[in-house]
């Protein structure tokens, strides 16, 4: 299995391999013994659809030097392109979208029969506590809410890749996270499109606080993690539950797209900058410690140098632990590819570096607020005198780490004292 892409796409990837686990495959890490490869596809922005469509090309090469005898097309690309791919690509032999994934037994049991089979459905959130073959660490999992999405945004594609939003069935998350805490699970990352709204559609509003209530009665549960919040469904309940539930990392991403609200409109986002600037307000007030992570886009059309220069002050005046900038890129049968792409690849990737820059010249000081804190961390490699581990104010896989002075176990949880940053990295001793 290749698995590309987001953290959503990474779970779905683990259910495929746990079906297929289960119904008697043997898993390989190594592609050139592999009898059957799959290719879980990524098809947000141009470059990831690129690397996905090369991917597929690499692993296709199997058939002449290594075992393949079926190659699988799975995930986002699958989904949006459906037909024309499958008529572009003689190399697949089975092809399922994100809708249907849950059907790969048989597709790769179809595939290595000649059959060439498609599934591209839409699949139910309920039970996709499926059997899972964890691909991260033992001690951390992601853990999808919901599926697809309801927003508007204009420069997105993913309504038509995973549907309109569905949430799990709180019974149905909780079940899961329980199985993955007993195997050894410490860290749970809750994903979805937007976290925040998680249960609007099963009982008539957000219930993400009483989902985050329900996770605290877990036992050996260290951290529970926040990803994809907008802030227009961040509520002050919301933020009590966050402040008063150990469990509950003082951790938040929300990728924010842009700070100008003109911009912000025509990007089709379902808030402006005052609402974000009284939502940050009120974070702050109530978990005064808490970790903010966010991306902007730069370079979408019609985003004039003002409203770039105001992108910056605004990174400059909040304040962020972690910022992501990305340059902005048309996608097919969005509604901003209408407006095509008039700002110059050279400019986007100026205002990008910019951006950057602003925020790289923060981290030191904002890190460093950290400084003298004793915290809980999760021991993540083990050196002869260093370890590196990770606490609440890191993500798995984006974020830094924490260097920590000492021999431990992996997936050891320990409390220290933070004495120091090294950019974007904490330095941090033992405590007792």
């Amino acid at each position: 299995m290749v698995s590309l892409g987001c953290p959503k796409n990474r779970v779905d990837s683990e259910v495929m391999l746990g079906l297929l686990e289960q119904a008697g495959y043997q898993l390989t890490p190594d592609a050139q013994d592999a009898e059957v490869l799959i290719v879980n596809t990524c098809g947000f922005i141009t470059a990831a659809k690129q690397e996905s469509i090369d991917t597929i090309l690499e692993m296709n090469q199997y058939r002449e030097n290594g075992q393949l005898r079926a190659l699988v097309m799975a995930g986002c690309l699958s989904q949006r392109y459906q037909q024309n791919l499958w008529n572009d690509l003689p190399e697949v032999d089975a092809m399922v979208g994100t809708g249907e994934f849950h059907r790969i037994v048989e597709a790769v049991d179809g595939a290595l029969k000649g059959v060439r089979p498609s599934f591209w459905g839409e699949m139910p959130v309920s039970g996709m506590q499926s059997p899972r073959r964890l691909t991260t660490p033992s001690y951390t999992a992601y853990l999808k809410i919901a599926e697809g999405c309801d927003h508007a945004c204009s420069f997105c594609a993913i309504p038509s890749m995973r549907g309109g939003y569905r949430s799990r069935p709180l019974g149905d998350v909780v079940a899961e996270a329980k199985r993955l805490v007993q195997s050894g699970v410490r860290e749970l990352v809750l994903i979805a499109q937007d976290s925040t709204i998680w249960g609007h559609d099963l009982y008539g509003q957000p219930q993400l606080p009483r989902l985050l209530y329900a996770l605290q009665e877990i036992p050996d549960l260290v951290f529970v993690r926040i990803m994809y919040s907008y802030p227009t469904q961040i509520t002050p309940e919301l933020v009590r539950a966050m402040r008063d539930l150990p469990v509950v990392a003082p951790y938040l991403d929300m990728p924010l797209q842009h700070a100008d609200s003109d911009l912000l409109k025509h990007m089709g986002r379902p808030f402006r900058r005052d609402k974000t600037d009284r939502v940050l307000g009120m974070i702050r007030d109530a978990i005064p410690d808490i970790t903010l992570r966010t991306t902007f886009i730069v370079g979408f059309p019609g985003e004039t140098e003002e409203q770039f220069d105001s992108l910056v002050h605004f990174i400059e005046t909040m304040r962020f632990d972690h910022v992501g900038i990305f340059t902005y890129s048309p996608e097919e049968g969005t509604r901003a590819e209408g407006l095509g792409d008039p700002i110059p690849e050279a400019v986007k990737e100026r205002r990008r570096r910019q951006a950057m820059l602003a925020q790289r010249k923060l981290v030191g000081t904002v890190r460093g607020r950290h400084i003298g804190k004793v915290m809980p961390v999760i021991v993540e490699e083990v050196g002869d005198t260093v370890s590196v581990a990770r606490g609440a104010t890191d993500a798995p896989g984006i974020d830094g780490v924490t260097y920590v002075q000492g021999q431990f176990s992996v997936g050891q949880v320990i409390p220290v004292r933070v004495i120091g940053v090294r950019e974007y990295d904490l330095l941090a001793e033992p405590q007792k």
